[in-house]
């Protein structure tokens, strides 16, 4: 079967008999289906429908040969619906079709049972993203099973969990009202005498997850209500409804994700709850890195003036638990990313100072990790995303030479990527982030004129880079600085000569041009543009093509959208600037 990574030795010794004895003997169908599902865990749905489409031609007519079940085509079907395949979905949906005309035509062994509809459901979940009927469709397919007398055709509460994932995944408005209507309607069904409907936690689980990831209002206090309704029933004797750390952790990132002012209040009061069950005895839940993570996370989102210190008192907590050893509480570098954000998004005088502290605890904290592991590897380590924060927090910061500072750490990240430190490779972002630490420079003219120079050094940075290009946000930055550290007429050499690597990058969008149009002097950009019309009536589809072509713009009839397709050559990095530093 080739690539097989996910199935053990013991399975492949399996499959390589099956092979050897098929040689030797005839196989029956019990042989076919164990072949079928080494193919399917290994990932490889083309070889599974292969051995289906050999099955079904040989057992045809009278060529004899074994004819495929049911349990052969679920099995080609679930290899597809798992796939990563773009053509997943399309193909579960014809091996369904097929196996319905083969049943009409008599084959009542390959009849489409639950299983079958279930795992169509699970490959037009793996497509919900890119498609918006994704939802509309499973919940058809849902309410022809409910309509079904029949028991093994009728949706159970797997098919219902499936169907939450196909909304959730799709995005939708109504995911998060959807899940808790079918929460709602399982427990209906259970109660009207189908036994198949029983909800579990799973199911729970995945309502609450669809609560977490929706923008839709009061999520926070709907997740909770969830995991308050499992452990009701769970304490009145369900053992199928047992809250675990997962439907704790779902529930504090709702609180965390819900824009509610108590939020994290909330979600630290259900982290202790997990610290009550555990030291209570109970075996399903135990609070871990992950649920330190998400609450560490709720201060970062409340932006409250105290949210840098409850998230350090987290992150200190957590520190203390890995020198007990007790590993599952050990913060990785998300932990410690989002306290960064935490203090960052608290504005106190001391936020600085408070990051740069985090980032050399973590460095500290990774390099001893490192000398003790094996694999020579540590998940605190910090990488690019927490260097960005740290200047972030410099952009945000009042330091009086935040452009100083913001040097200084890009050419740390610099110099340990080049030490060998691939996880703190400079990025995009990381310059987008340092021309607007650059742009808030205050102080006088000459200190105003040193952190233009550095934005300039840095765009010749990017002009020799051979892996980094500019994006919608870098030029936006970089007039910035030219508007808040310029004087339009006494730098105007400098301003000409950004103007020309601006239009000669092709990344002139709506808001750039009013940026430039809002700081440039009218006559120049009318001779750049060579017309006589006054600039603040013209709009973004007036500007030669040659300035918008690596940006989407819309159409100036509505509903349409126009895009350009991206140079295949480098336009930025081929204008490469001779300016000099002052």
């Amino acid at each position: 079967l080739g690539e097989e990574e996910e199935v053990d030795e013991e399975e492949k010794e399996k499959g390589e008999r099956m092979v050897s004895s098929m040689a030797r003997s005839a196989p029956d169908i019990v042989t076919y289906n164990t072949l079928l599902n080494i193919a399917a865990r290994a990932g490889r749905p083309e070889t599974a429908e292969g051995i289906l489409d050999g099955m079904i031609e040989k057992s045809s007519g009278d060529g004899g040969g074994v004819k495929p079940d049911v349990v052969s085509f679920n099995t080609v079907l679930s290899a597809w619906a798992k796939s990563k395949n773009p053509k997943g979905k399309l193909r579960t949906e014809q091996i369904l079709l097929r196996m319905q005309e083969m049943y009409e035509n008599g084959d009542t062994s390959v009849r489409p049972d639950r299983a079958s509809l279930t795992t169509v459901i699970t490959a037009i979940t793996s497509a919900a993203r890119s498609d918006a009927s994704a939802p509309i469709k499973a919940e058809r397919i849902v309410d022809r099973m409910e309509a079904n007398d029949e028991l093994s055709l009728r949706p159970d509460v797997v098919t219902y969990t499936s169907l939450i994932k196909c909304w959730n995944e799709s995005g939708r408005p109504r995911a998060a009202d959807r899940a808790e209507e079918i929460i709602k309607s399982l427990h209906q069904r259970y109660d009207d005498g189908h036994s198949e409907c029983k909800p579990d936690t799973l199911v729970y689980n995945v309502a609450m997850d669809a609560l977490a990831k929706s923008d839709a209002p009061n999520t926070g206090e709907r997740a909770e209500a969830l995991l308050n309704r499992m452990q009701d029933h769970y304490y009145a004797g369900d053992a199928d409804l047992a809250p675990t750390t997962q439907s704790f952790s779902t529930a504090i990132q709702a609180w965390a994700r819900s824009n509610n002012p108590h939020g994290a209040t909330k979600a630290e009061k259900l982290l202790r709850t997990m610290h009550e069950l555990e030291e209570s005895g109970d075996g399903n839940v135990s609070p871990n890195t992950i649920a330190y993570s998400t609450c560490i996370l709720a201060w970062r989102n409340s932006r409250r003036g105290d949210a840098g210190e409850r998230a350090d008192v987290l992150l200190e907590k957590m520190e203390g638990y890995q020198e007990k050893g007790l590993t599952d509480l050990k913060p990785n570098a998300i932990a410690y990313t989002n306290a960064m954000e935490a203090w960052i998004s608290s504005r106190q005088s001391n936020s600085l100072e408070k990051v740069e502290a985090i980032l050399e605890r973590m460095i500290e904290r990774s390099k001893r990790e490192c000398e003790y592991s094996e694999s020579g590897y540590s998940d605190s380590a910090p990488t690019t995303t927490t260097f960005n924060v740290v200047m972030k927090a410099i952009q945000n910061s009042s330091h009086p030479t935040k452009h100083l500072k913001a040097e200084q750490l890009l050419n740390r990240m610099k110099q340990l990527y080049e030490d060998g430190e691939s996880r703190i490779k400079p990025n995009i972002r990381t310059y987008n982030i340092f021309f607007s630490a650059c742009a808030m420079a205050e102080g006088n003219s000459e200190n105003r004129q040193a952190a233009f120079s550095l934005v300039v050094n840095a765009l010749i940075e990017l002009q020799d880079s051979n892996h980094l290009l500019p994006d919608a946000y870098t030029w936006p930055a970089v007039w910035k600085a030219c508007q808040n550290l310029l004087d339009v007429k006494k730098d105007f050499a400098w301003i000409n000569r950004i103007f020309e690597l601006t239009i000669k990058s092709g990344s002139v969008n709506e808001l750039l041009f009013n940026n430039m149009r809002g700081f440039l002097p009218p006559q120049y950009l009318q001779k750049k543009l060579k017309t006589k019309e006054d600039v603040h009536q013209l709009t973004v589809h007036d500007l030669p093509p040659e300035w918008t072509c690596n940006v989407k713009i819309r159409r100036k009839r509505k509903g349409n959208r126009k895009s350009h397709p991206p140079r295949q050559t480098n336009a930025f990095q081929n204008a490469r600037s001779k300016a000099q530093t002052k």
